[in-house]
C-alpha cells in the first residue's frame, strides 16, 4: 500500500487530538511487529508527541506476567494491544488481583471483541484510563474510527462498535449503488478523508476497484470526495456509532 508522508501527518494529527497525546500520556508501549502499520502508529504517537517508546520484545505477548511487570518497571501509560493480549491480560490481573489503572490510555484493536469484555477491562482501569475501542486499515493509514464507550445500552454479546471517525477522516455506509443508507441498515463501509492512502503499488487494477472518487449526497455544495471501499458490513446506530457486522466476501 502506498501510503504518503500527508497521509501519516493526517494520521497523527489525528491521534494527537483524539488521544490528548502532548498532555495525558509520555510512555508509550510498543509490541507490534515491525511489517505491522500498527508499529509505524505506535512509533509515530510517541516520537512526535515528545513521549517515550518501550520496545517491547515479542516474548512479551505469551509471557502476561512479565508484560505486566515489563509496564509497570517502565511506566508505561499508553498501550495498545490486540484483543487476544488483552484478554491474557485480563485473567492475569484477575487471578494476581492486580490493576491497570496506572494505564491512562488503553486502545485496544486489530480485531474484534465482545461488549462483555470490554466491561471486564473497563472495571479493571481506573477512572482516570481511557478505554478505547479502534478501527482501521493500512489503505487508510492505520487508523480510521474509535469508540470509547460507555456500554450500559449494549448486550454483553455484541461485539464492541467501531465508533465515530477520528478526526480528518470520514466514514460512510453505503448501500449498492454508492448511496448513504439510514441507521440501523446495513450497508458497505467506506472511508474517507486525509488518510486515504495512494493505493495498491503495481496494481493499478485493484486500486481502481477499491480507491473510488465520487461525491455522495446531492445536496448543493456536495464536493467529490476520495474514498476507500473496505469490504466490511456496517450500520450506523440511533446514537450515531458504526459497528461492524461482517464482510461483504464471507
Amino acid at each position: 500500500v502506498r501510503v504518503s508522508h500527508r497521509n501519516l501527518a493526517s494520521a497523527y494529527e489525528a491521534w494527537r487530538q483524539a488521544y490528548r497525546l502532548e498532555t495525558d500520556v509520555r510512555v508509550h508501549l510498543q509490541m507490534a511487529e515491525p511489517s505491522f502499520d500498527v508499529f509505524t502508529g505506535d512509533l509515530v504517537r510517541a516520537l512526535c508527541s515528545g513521549g517515550n517508546l518501550v520496545l517491547a520484545d515479542r516474548d512479551l505477548l505469551f509471557v502476561t506476567a512479565r508484560l505486566y511487570r515489563t509496564m509497570r518497571q517502565e511506566r508505561v501509560d499508553c498501550a495498545e494491544f490486540v484483543p487476544s493480549v488483552v484478554r491474557g491480560l485480563m485473567d492475569h490481573c484477575a487471578r494476581e488481583r492486580l490493576r491497570l489503572d496506572f494505564l491512562r490510555l488503553l486502545v485496544v484493536g486489530s480485531d474484534a471483541w465482545k461488549v462483555g469484555e470490554y466491561q471486564r477491562l473497563s472495571e479493571l482501569c481506573g477512572p482516570a484510563t481511557r478505554l478505547v475501542n479502534s478501527y482501521g486499515l493500512t489503505e487508510a493509514t492505520i487508523d480510521s474510527a474509535f469508540f470509547e464507550g460507555p456500554v450500559d445500552d449494549l448486550e454483553p454479546g455484541l461485539m464492541v462498535p467501531i465508533g465515530r471517525p477520528l478526526p480528518n477522516s470520514t466514514l460512510h455506509v453505503l448501500d449498492a449503488h454508492g448511496e448513504p443508507v439510514p441507521p440501523g441498515v446495513p450497508g458497505e463501509l467506506w472511508i474517507g478523508g486525509d488518510g486515504v492512502a495512494l493505493g495498491y503499488a503495481g496494481d493499478p487494477e485493484q486500486t481502481a476497484d477499491r480507491f473510488v472518487t465520487r461525491t455522495l449526497g446531492k445536496a448543493p455544495g456536495a464536493r467529490p470526495e476520495r474514498l476507500y471501499r473496505t469490504g466490511d458490513i456496517a450500520r450506523w446506530d440511533a446514537h450515531g456509532r458504526v459497528h461492524l457486522l461482517g464482510r461483504t466476501d464471507s
